[in-house]
C-alpha cells in the first residue's frame, strides 16, 4: 500500500512539474511582449530624433528658406522632439515602475516553483530511502528470531534478537513520523503553487494597467503641450504671416526676372514639314545588331548580377548575405563578365566610406574562392589586358579582412601558388599603361588613393632637386613615373608579393624609366629587411650632410627673430629642415595676434592652404567647363545662381564680392569636383575667401584645398558622416564644460541638433550681414593653424563666452539661442569693443585639445555605433 502512494505521489509531483512549465512559459511570453512594447518605443523615439536631425542639417543647407516656411518647420521639429523627450521620460518610468518589477517578479516566481518541485521531489526520495531502511531492519530482526526459535538455549542470539528488536521499533517509529508529515507538508507544496498563481494574476494586471497608463499618458501630455506651444506663439506667427505676405511674390516674376528668353512672348505653333523636306534631313540608321554586340547571355548576366550585389552588400557590412554557389571557374571563362565585375566593383569603391573594405569571416572563403578564378581565367588569357590586370589588382588590394590591427588583403591569400603575379613582363606592361594613362585628381576614387603629393613627401625626405637642366615639361614628366612606380610599389606590398622578386622589379622597372639612384633606394624603403637591395644601387660614396642641416637649423633659429613675415615665410619654405619651423611660425602668428584684414593674414592663409600645390591648370579647366557643360550642370548652375542672389547683400560686402564671380567659381568647383559637387553653404564659404584672397584663381585654389583638407569630411555622401563632427563636440563639450554638457542634457538637446552649420560654413554666414567680424577671423585663424583641434578649440572658448546665458535657458529659447548664435550679437563685435577682453582665441588656446584626442574620440563613436547597431539587431 505505502509503495503505491509513493508511486502516485511522485505522479501528482509530475502533473505539478507540467503545470509549473506551462505557467514559467506565459510568464515569460507576456514578459518578452512588454520588452518588445517598450524597445519599440524606444526605437520609434531614436527614429523621430534621426528624422528630425536630417530635416534640421537639410533646412541648415539653405539658410535663405522664407521666414514663414522656418517657423513652420522649427514648430515641427521642436514638437517631435519634445515628444521623444517626454517618450524617453516615460520609458524610463516604464522600465524602472513597471518592466524590472514584472521582471524581479518572474525570476522569483520560477525560482520559488522550481524549489517547491525540488523540495517534493526530496521528500519523497528520503521516505523510500526511510523505508528501505525499515525494510533492511525488519528483514534483519525476523531473520535472528527464526534462528533464535530453532536455538532457544543461544544466549547469543537472544541478546541479538533483543538489540534488532530495539533498532527496528525505532526504524519504524522514525518512519511513521515521516508519514505523519507527508499529508502536512506534501499538500502545502500545491497550496504555495495555487497562491504563487494568484500572484501572478494580480501583478499582471497592475503591470498591464501601468502599461496602458503611460502611453494614455504620453500622447495626452504631448497634445497638451503643442496646443501650449503653438498658444505662446500665435502672436510671432501672426508677424511672420504679415512680413510674409508683404514680401512675397509670385513664382513666375521671380524665375523669369533674369531671363533672357520669355517663353510667354513667343509664338508657340509647329509647322508643316513636307516630304521633300524631311528627305533633306540626315537621318542615322538604327542598326540592331549594335544592341547584341556586348550582350551576355541571360544565365551569365543574372549570375553576374548577383556576384556584384554580393560585394556591394560587403562593402555596406550588411548582415544579411547569402553564399552563392557558381561554377565561377566557367563564369570567369567569359571576358565581358570579368569586365562587368571589375566596373561596378569600381563604382562600389567609389561609394565606399573607406579604401579598405572588410569581409566577414563568413563571406571570407567565398570572396577567396571568386579572386582565384578570377586570376585563373585571367592568366589563361594568351594576350593579358593590362587594364583588365589593374583593376584585378585594386579589387585585390582593396577587400580584406582585419586582424588584430592589421588589413590582411584578398590578393595576399588568394595570390599563393599563381605565376600571373610573378611575371615581370606584367608589372613592365602596368608601368608604361599608368604612365599613358591620363590622370585627372577628384576623377576617381581609386586613382586618389596615392597622389603626387604623397610621392613627393616619400621621395623627397632629405635635401634633394631635380635636375635644373630638365624644362618644367620634363619635370613633371619625371614626377609623374615616381607616382607610379609608388603605385607599383604599394600594391606589391598589399599583395604580399614575396620580397626579393619585388624588388628586383623595381629595381628593374625603375632603370627602365632612367630614374635616379637616389629616388630607386627611397622606393626600396618602403620593403622590410631590404638593405641588401639598397647597396645594389646606393653609391658607395655616403656623404652624411646631418651636421650641415644640424647648422642650418640652428643658424635659421638665430637670424629667425630679426627677419620679416615674409622673409620667415620665404625662407622657411626652402628645405625640409627649415619647413619644420614654418609651421610653426603660421600657428604662432595666427593664433596668438590681432591681424586684421591686412595683407599679413592673406599671407599667413596662403602658406597655411598651400593652393599652388593643388594640382590642376585653373585656365584650361575653365575652357574645359565651357566646352562641356550640358543639361545636368545647367540644373545645378541655377541653384548656385539663386544661392548666391542670396548671399553678401549688405552695400559694404556686395562690392567686395560680386556675384557673377561667385557664380563662376562654384559651378566651376562643381564640375571639378563631381564627387562632392555644390552644396548649399559654399557659397558663403567661398565668398569669404574671395574677400580676402581678392583673386579669381587664388580663390578656387584655398577653397579646393580648404574642402580637400576639411570640408571634404564632412560634405561628402550627402553629408553621411556629419554625425562623427556631432559626436565629437559633444563629447569635448563633457569633457571641458561639463555644466554646459550636463543642462544641454537635462533639456533633451543634442550637438545635431543646432550645430549643423557651424561644420558646413564654418561660420561663415555670418560674414553676409557682418563686413567685418573679429570673431569669425578668429575662427578661421585657428582652423587653418591648427586644423580640427583648433576649430574645436575655438568652439569650447564660444560656450564657455556665453555659459552663463547657455545654463539660464530652457529649451525652446536655447534651441533658439543656439540655431542663431552665428548671427548673435558676440559676431559684430570689432576690435576695438574686445579691447578690453581677452582674445577669444586666447581663451580657445586654454582647452587642450589635440589631434589625437579628436582620433580616440573617432574611435569610441564607431564602436559606440556597432554596440548600438548589434543591440538594434538583437
Amino acid at each position: 500500500m505505502q509503495e503505491q502512494i509513493i508511486h502516485e505521489s511522485y505522479s501528482y509531483l509530475n502533473d505539478l512539474r507540467t503545470r509549473i512549465e506551462q505557467s514559467n512559459t506565459l510568464v515569460n511570453i507576456f514578459k518578452d511582449f512588454v520588452r518588445n512594447i517598450h524597445q519599440s518605443f524606444r526605437t520609434l523615439s531614436m527614429q523621430l530624433t534621426e528624422h528630425s536631425e536630417q530635416l534640421y542639417t537639410q533646412m541648415a543647407r539653405n539658410p535663405e528658406e522664407n521666414e514663414l516656411n522656418l517657423f513652420h518647420y522649427n514648430q515641427i521639429t521642436n514638437s517631435v522632439v519634445n515628444f521623444t523627450h517626454q517618450l524617453n521620460d516615460m520609458l524610463d518610468e516604464m522600465w524602472i515602475g513597471t518592466i524590472e518589477p514584472f521582471e524581479l517578479f518572474s525570476q522569483n516566481y520560477e525560482q520559488v516553483n522550481s524549489n517547491l518541485l525540488k523540495e517534493g521531489d526530496e521528500f519523497l526520495k528520503m521516505i523510500e530511502k526511510q523505508r528501505e531502511t525499515l525494510h533492511n531492519k525488519q528483514q534483519e530482526y525476523l531473520k535472528t528470531s527464526y534462528d533464535l526459535e530453532k536455538k532457544k538455549k543461544s544466549k547469543t542470539l537472544k541478546l541479538k534478537a533483543d538489540d534488532l528488536f530495539i533498532d527496528y521499533r525505532q526504524e519504524l517509529s522514525i518512519t511513521n513520523q515521516l508519514w505523519d508529515e507527508f499529508n502536512l507538508k506534501f499538500k502545502t507544496q500545491f497550496e504555495e503553487f495555487d497562491s504563487n498563481e494568484l500572484g501572478r494574476t494580480h501583478l499582471t494586471q497592475i503591470t498591464s494597467n501601468q502599461i496602458i497608463s503611460q502611453l494614455s499618458s504620453i500622447f495626452i501630455k504631448s497634445y497638451e503641450n503643442l496646443q501650449q506651444t503653438q498658444v505662446s506663439q500665435q502672436g510671432k506667427l501672426n508677424l511672420i504671416i504679415e512680413k510674409h505676405n508683404k514680401e512675397k511674390q509670385p513664382i513666375l516674376k521671380h524665375i523669369s526676372r533674369n531671363r533672357k528668353f520669355n517663353i510667354f512672348r513667343i509664338t508657340k505653333q509647329d509647322n508643316f514639314i513636307s516630304y521633300d523636306d524631311w528627305k533633306g534631313i540626315n537621318h542615322e540608321k538604327f542598326d540592331p545588331n549594335n544592341l547584341q554586340k556586348y550582350k551576355l547571355e541571360q544565365t551569365l548576366e543574372n549570375q553576374i548580377n548577383t556576384l556584384i550585389e554580393y560585394f556591394k552588400l560587403i562593402s555596406q557590412e550588411s548582415g544579411q548575405i547569402k553564399q552563392i554557389q557558381y561554377d565561377f571557374d566557367t563564369l570567369f571563362s567569359h571576358k565581358q563578365v570579368r569586365v562587368k565585375l571589375f566596373d561596378n566593383i569600381e563604382n562600389i569603391l567609389d561609394q565606399a566610406p573607406t579604401d579598405q573594405i572588410n569581409i566577414d569571416l563568413k563571406q571570407w572563403d567565398m570572396s577567396i574562392l571568386v579572386a582565384r578564378n578570377l586570376i585563373i581565367n585571367l592568366q589563361k588569357e594568351q594576350d593579358l589586358d593590362i587594364q583588365e590586370f589593374y583593376k584585378l589588382l585594386i579589387f585585390m588590394i582593396s577587400y580584406g579582412r582585419r586582424e588584430k590591427n592589421q588589413f590582411i588583403s584578398l590578393g595576399s591569400v588568394a595570390s599563393e601558388k599563381t605565376s600571373l603575379f610573378y611575371e615581370r613582363h606584367n608589372w613592365q606592361q602596368l608601368l608604361l599603361y599608368l604612365n599613358e594613362k591620363e590622370v585627372v585628381k577628384n576623377e576617381h576614387k581609386l586613382q586618389r588613393r596615392i597622389n603626387t603629393k604623397e610621392v613627393l613627401g616619400m621621395l623627397y625626405q632629405k635635401k634633394r632637386k631635380i635636375k635644373e637642366e630638365l624644362t618644367q615639361d620634363q619635370k613633371l614628366q619625371y614626377l609623374k613615373v615616381l607616382s607610379n612606380l609608388q603605385k607599383i610599389s604599394s600594391i606589391m606590398l598589399k599583395m604580399d608579393i614575396k620580397v626579393d622578386f619585388a624588388c628586383e622589379t623595381m629595381i628593374v622597372l625603375a632603370k627602365m624609366c632612367n630614374i635616379r639612384v637616389q629616388d630607386i633606394v627611397l622606393l626600396l624603403e618602403q620593403f622590410e629587411h631590404l638593405k641588401i637591395y639598397v647597396e645594389q644601387v646606393q653609391s658607395n660614396d655616403k656623404n652624411s650632410d646631418r651636421q650641415y642641416k644640424s647648422k642650418t637649423y640652428q643658424i635659421f633659429k638665430k637670424i629667425l627673430p630679426y627677419l620679416t613675415l615674409h622673409d620667415q615665410l620665404k625662407i622657411s619654405s626652402l628645405c625640409k629642415d627649415t619647413r619644420l619651423i614654418q609651421k610653426k611660425i603660421i600657428q604662432y602668428y595666427l593664433s596668438f595676434n590681432q591681424l586684421g584684414e591686412g595683407q599679413k593674414r592673406k599671407m599667413l592663409w596662403i602658406q597655411a592652404l598651400q593652393p599652388y600645390k593643388v594640382n590642376l591648370d585653373y585656365y584650361k579647366l575653365k575652357e574645359k567647363y565651357s566646352r562641356s557643360a550640358g543639361s545636368k550642370e545647367a540644373q545645378l548652375e541655377q541653384l548656385i545662381a539663386q544661392d548666391v542672389q542670396r548671399s553678401f547683400n549688405s552695400a559694404g560686402i556686395q562690392s567686395r564680392v560680386n556675384h557673377l564671380t561667385l557664380h563662376n567659381l562654384l559651378k566651376l568647383y562643381a564640375f571639378y569636383n563631381n564627387t562632392i559637387s555644390y552644396t548649399q553653404g559654399m557659397n558663403f564659404v567661398m565668398g569669404f575667401i574671395y574677400t580676402t584672397m581678392e583673386d579669381e584663381e587664388l580663390t578656387f585654389r584655398c577653397f579646393t584645398s580648404l574642402v580637400d583638407n576639411y570640408l571634404k569630411d564632412v560634405l561628402i555622401y550627402d553629408l553621411k558622416y556629419i554625425r562623427v563632427f556631432y559626436y565629437k563636440l559633444d563629447r569635448l563639450l563633457a569633457i571641458c564644460l561639463p555644466n554646459i554638457h550636463q543642462h544641454l542634457k537635462d533639456e533633451k538637446i543634442e550637438a545635431g541638433h543646432f550645430s549643423a552649420p557651424w561644420f558646413i560654413t564654418f561660420f561663415s554666414g555670418s560674414f553676409m550681414k557682418n563686413q567685418f567680424s573679429t570673431t569669425l577671423y578668429d575662427i578661421w585663424d585657428l582652423l587653418l593653424s591648427k586644423g580640427w583641434s583648433g576649430f574645436y578649440q575655438i568652439l569650447m572658448a564660444i560656450f564657455e563666452t556665453y555659459e552663463e546665458k547657455i545654463l539660464s535657458m530652457k529649451f525652446d529659447s536655447l534651441m533658439q539661442f543656439l540655431n542663431n548664435l552665428a548671427k548673435a550679437e558676440f559676431f559684430t563685435q570689432n576690435a576695438d569693443e574686445m579691447a578690453s577682453l581677452k582674445t577669444l582665441k586666447y581663451r580657445a588656446l586654454r582647452f587642450r585639445i589635440s589631434n589625437k584626442l579628436l582620433q580616440d574620440i573617432d574611435k569610441e563613436y564607431y564602436l559606440v555605433r556597432q554596440k548600438i547597431n548589434l543591440l538594434m539587431n538583437y
